[in-house]
């Protein structure tokens, strides 16, 4: 009932009066179920204006960390939005500020597409291979729209890009830019102390300045994972995991050791260098296509 009240109030006032069919959206993004997350919480809802859905995040309650986490999302959007307006891979943000009480909350275009973390198993998919490159591929692609105007994502993980199939040809969208880095913003002494997902999260960004090598880095652990399955995050450490596969074929596990890299001077020094090397060996498998 608490729940229904606080969704009753919102209704009231601006900006969500406009919006109808208010739901809580699930931790798996399909609608279904209502979920708390640490951070945040996640409503989707129409807005009678447009006719389109929009995503609302809603910080769990105050405080200066969820604020902050959700303010640095809010800023990035901004900038995204302005430097790269006809970007079809990240949302548009459409509205945001603090509800009575202190939380923030934002309001941007909702995609259909699921996250990436829903086509992956705890079971190997050989036959997916193409695909999980071509996937990659997309996703080096933009993430280099991000990286040219020095925006990145550090926090990349399956459950951040969202996924489908049209056609044969991946759509990709990447999502959830808490984390994110912009160099405009940080540059100027705004403080920078990103949540980040274990495994996935390159291990320099915890204790210094980012760069697009944290992304090579999120790139390569979710290749792999698409590759791999779910099972290596376990526990075992991402490098040794790789170094252990006798599944995965010798250039494409070069590749990927190269990525994952601890150091990010012995990674591939931009994610363009990550997608030609990927390009390379999808055309060396699947010859005649156009990969570059």
């Amino acid at each position: 009932m608490a729940h229904r009240d606080q969704l009753d109030s919102w209704l009231r006032s601006a900006p969500f009066k406009r919006f109808s069919s208010i739901q809580r959206l699930g931790q798996d993004r399909s609608g279904h179920a209502s979920v708390d997350h640490a951070r945040h919480q996640l409503y989707v809802g129409r807005d009678e204006e447009t006719r389109t859905n929009a995503l609302i995040k809603v910080t769990t309650k105050p405080g200066v960390v969820y604020q902050d986490n959700l303010t640095n999302e809010i800023a990035t959007l901004s900038t995204i939005n302005r430097e790269l307006p006809d970007s079809r891979y990240v949302p548009l943000l459409l509205d945001h500020g603090r509800l009575a009480g202190g939380r923030v909350f934002l309001i941007m275009s909702l995609f259909d597409e699921w996250p990436l973390a829903t086509t992956i198993g705890t079971e190997r998919q050989p036959a997916r291979l193409v695909t999980h490159l071509r996937t990659a591929l997309e996703v080096a692609t933009a993430l280099a729209d991000l990286h040219r105007i020095q925006v990145f994502h550090i926090d990349l993980n399956p459950m951040n890009i969202l996924y489908r199939s049209e056609m044969g040809r991946p759509v990709v969208r990447i999502v959830d830019f808490e984390s994110a880095y912009d160099v405009a913003r940080y540059a100027s002494g705004a403080f920078f102390n990103p949540p980040t997902t274990s495994g996935f999260c390159a291990p320099e960004v915890q204790h210094g300045v980012p760069d697009g090598r944290a992304d090579v880095f999120s790139l390569g652990a979710v290749l792999y994972t698409m590759m791999a399955g779910y099972a290596w995050t376990w526990g075992a450490e991402l490098s040794a995991s790789i170094e252990a596969e006798d599944e995965i074929d010798g250039g494409l596990k070069t590749i990927l050791l190269t990525a994952v890299e601890p150091a990010p001077d012995d990674r591939y020094q931009s994610v363009q260098d990550l997608r030609a090397a990927l390009a390379v060996y999808l055309e060396s498998i699947w010859p005649g296509r156009s990969w570059t």
